[in-house]
């Protein structure tokens, strides 16, 4: 008897832990450039933090050239998981309609910094519905704030006229036209050689030489960047600069020292003080998240392990000597290492918000598409306003007829 209840127990034990561990989870990591160091001491850190949980996970650092090649591995299913931007998680989507699962926090913010137009207050007499003909300072090409965010909300709010919709380079022929010069570096690598010689204008206030007159390293064109492009504007060279505003440090402005020197334009065409970004600005990005297939099936482990991660390894993993996730500068001083080095926390993304538009927002996803999509997209305010004038004007017709 005692033999049959110890087969029966050693039955279940085995049925409990085949239960338990044979499904493995696949975590397979796509790296960026220069990850990969990191990568390997995180996976190491994933199997632990998984066998804690009594989760089998089967991890790897998958390399990827970039952000594209990344996705195509994900789709390809050479790859499961990678940490992607707000303009990439909108490709992501787009393309492939990878789900979002987990977004880096910042505080107390879901947002990683808003998009703004910087003057300078003494330069009077526009704001951003009459920016035509005047001089711009961006980023760079393809970048959130100072090129996706920006341009596509001037397009879609229609202050800036749509050129050659069928284009690939809409945006580009878009903004050379709105723009009499501008700095926007990169544009030669973004578009095609016969396209560049129609849109030249948009390098023309760069600082490069040569070939690399509208060159992305900061060593040769100083007005690239962030930084850069807020130069390009306080020098003199545009009348506006396209820029970020970091939501859990606004008080780092550029040049904090002069702030009441300058203003942000405003959607509703007025200007307002350094301190009013919450209330004057292009858009939010959202904060960089990982996506994964939609038809990933482990997405609910993954959110778990991710979020217990974030909880042992994250901010309050004070120790250098040891792992932390959201510290890069260990690995031959990187910076934003997989995770953006500021993320405080990671955040699962609720299931009814993990399709890419339900996780970016309304007015950034139209505002990117606005970039190669040429659908009209009326404002409400428009809208109510022609129909009203409409019914003023059947209205003094009828008038006139009685």
């Amino acid at each position: 008897m005692a033999n049959i209840r110890f087969v029966c127990l050693l039955l279940l034990t085995i049925h409990y832990a085949f239960s338990v561990f044979s499904a493995e989870i696949y975590f397979r990591w796509c790296t960026l450039p220069g990850e990969k160091t990191k990568c390997d001491d995180f996976m190491k850190h994933v199997n632990m933090t998984a066998q804690n949980m009594s989760l089998a996970v089967k991890t790897s650092c998958v390399d990827g050239t970039d952000p594209d090649d990344c996705m195509e591995k994900i789709k390809n299913s050479e790859a499961d998981l990678v940490t992607l931007s707000g303009g990439d998680t909108y490709s992501a989507g787009e393309r492939y309609n990878f789900k979002v699962i987990v977004s880096e926090q910042y505080g107390e913010y879901d947002v990683k910094y808003y998009s703004v137009a910087i003057v300078k207050k003494s330069n009077t007499g526009f704001d951003l519905k009459s920016l035509k003909g005047k001089k711009s300072c961006h980023t760079q090409a393809e970048k959130n704030a100072g090129w996706k965010i920006s341009v596509g909300y001037l397009l879609r709010s229609k202050i800036m006229d749509p050129v050659d919709c069928k284009s690939p380079y809409k945006a580009y022929f878009s903004a050379s036209k709105f723009f009499t010069e501008s700095c926007v570096p990169g544009t030669k690598d973004k578009v095609s050689a016969a396209a560049y010689e129609k849109v030249k204008n948009l390098c023309s206030l760069c600082a490069g030489t040569g070939n690399d007159k509208c060159s992305t390293n900061s060593s040769v064109n100083e007005y690239v960047s962030h930084k850069g492009a807020f130069k390009c504007m306080k020098d003199g060279k545009g009348d506006v600069a396209f820029v970020k505003l970091q939501v859990d440090s606004p008080a780092d402005f550029y040049d904090k020292d002069n702030q009441n020197d300058y203003q942000f334009l405003c959607q509703n065409g007025g200007r307002m003080e350094i301190r009013g970004y919450k209330e004057c600005n292009l858009g939010a990005s959202p904060a960089h998240a990982v996506v994964t297939r939609k038809d990933n099936s482990d997405i609910e482990d993954i959110i778990k392990i991710l979020k217990a991660m974030s909880d042992k390894y994250g901010k309050t993993q004070t120790d250098w000597n040891k792992f932390q996730l959201f510290n890069s500068s260990k690995y031959n001083n990187g910076e934003d290492l997989i995770f953006k080095d500021a993320t405080t926390a990671l955040k699962g993304i609720a299931v009814d918000k993990q399709n890419y538009m339900g996780y970016l927002g309304d007015v950034y996803g139209k505002n990117v598409k606005a970039l190669t999509s040429c659908d009209a997209i009326v404002s409400t305010s428009s809208a109510t306003s022609s129909v009203t004038a409409l019914m003023l004007f059947t209205a003094a017709l009828n008038a006139l007829l009685m």
